[in-house]
């Protein structure tokens, strides 16, 4: 079996040391063009395996991205993601910029992606969409004047976008139905809730009710709709637990969590009322902490944005040619337990 071309292959070959190889391909504008070159035609000679690292001797182009999300507490951890991924793709020219809509305000979103199509200051536009459908055309013309935009969180199939990174919300409500299924007695009532404002969660709602629809526990009124706020959800999930006290309750975004939670211990239902929540902070770990909660479902938002990164500079290096548009990332279930590990950045 052949054995694989090592940089000790192409300095020997050039005469030169291992360390000056390296220092060609980490850091480019620390050696000459023309010994670049050198380096260049040599590994493609002996057919070493080019990687990003390796294709950016031949250029020293920089790559300007923006990163487009809500100013909300979800999105603290994607920012710190897309930070990581910026730094280490740096050494490639790579640096990220941020833009900010106020919270679910899709014209914000749109006027800041219109902007971007007509001053055409960046190379790629890794974009957390604030509605799934009025965002599409801004996308697409985008795309037609040849930016790339991977999407995370949520996902807009229907538009031109070139890649999502993100949750799978059907496997995430499958998910969550199994383990209420699991959790609870036969004949268990759930009340489920869902915010007016669809930021992709919908699907979540839909898959959750079918499956339990298949099992001997019973939904009560269909969806309960609230504002996507924590307010709002305290304030519905307080009503559904004083007027029809349902076995377990149903929400399926952090805001959601987090206003349900509130409730079910301010009525004092802690241990009564049972409950999976989405998402992961600190607030949400005090509520695994103290059983409020017994457990909730997380797709670490810092991993997508900086997956989301670094598959927006493989797009502009034509390293994604043939592969797939999307990579659904794990529906991870935290518990007590488990939790103190899931709040580390890496996640």
């Amino acid at each position: 079996m052949d054995r694989k071309t090592r940089l000790q292959d192409i300095a020997g070959r050039l005469g030169i040391s291992v360390s000056t190889v390296h220092r060609a391909m980490a850091k480019p504008e620390m050696v000459s063009d023309s010994l670049r070159e050198k380096i260049r035609e040599v590994a493609e000679e002996l057919g070493y395996e080019v990687n990003l690292v390796a294709s950016s001797l031949s250029s020293k182009k920089t790559f300007r991205f923006v990163v487009l999300c809500a100013d909300n507490i979800f999105y603290k951890q994607a920012v710190a993601g897309a930070r990581a991924a910026e730094k280490e793709l740096q050494v490639y020219g790579v640096t990220v910029d941020f833009l900010y809509c106020r919270g679910s305000v899709y014209a914000d979103q749109i006027a800041q992606l219109e902007n971007i199509c007509s001053e055409m200051t960046y190379e790629g536009v890794v974009l957390a969409p604030v509605h799934l459908q009025l965002v599409n055309p801004a996308v697409n013309r985008l795309v037609e004047k040849g930016l790339p935009v991977v999407t995370i969180i949520n996902d807009i199939p229907d538009s031109a976008r070139s890649f999502y990174v993100g949750q799978n919300p059907k496997a995430a409500g499958e998910t969550a139905a199994y383990l209420y299924d699991a959790a609870l007695p036969g004949g268990s009532t759930v009340a489920v809730m869902g915010s007016y404002i669809d930021h992709g969660l919908g699907e979540r709602v839909e898959s959750f009710k079918k499956y339990l629809a298949g099992t001997d526990k019973r939904v009560v009124n269909d969806i309960f709709h609230y504002h996507e706020t924590v307010e709002s959800a305290y304030e519905m999930c307080s009503q559904i637990l004083t007027i029809i006290d349902p076995a377990a309750i149903f929400c399926h975004s952090m805001y959601g969590t987090i206003g349900c939670a509130r409730a079910i211990k301010d009525l004092n239902k802690r241990g009564k009322t049972f409950m999976i929540g989405f998402d992961l902070n600190e607030e949400i770990k005090s509520f695994l902490d103290d059983g409020t909660l017994f457990a909730t479902l997380y797709h670490a938002p810092f991993l997508q944005a900086g997956m989301a990164v670094k598959k927006l500079f493989s797009l502009v290096k034509g390293s994604l040619n043939g592969c797939a548009d999307c990579h659904y990332v794990e529906t991870n279930v935290v518990f007590k337990t488990n939790a103190a590990a899931f709040m580390l950045a890496e996640y």
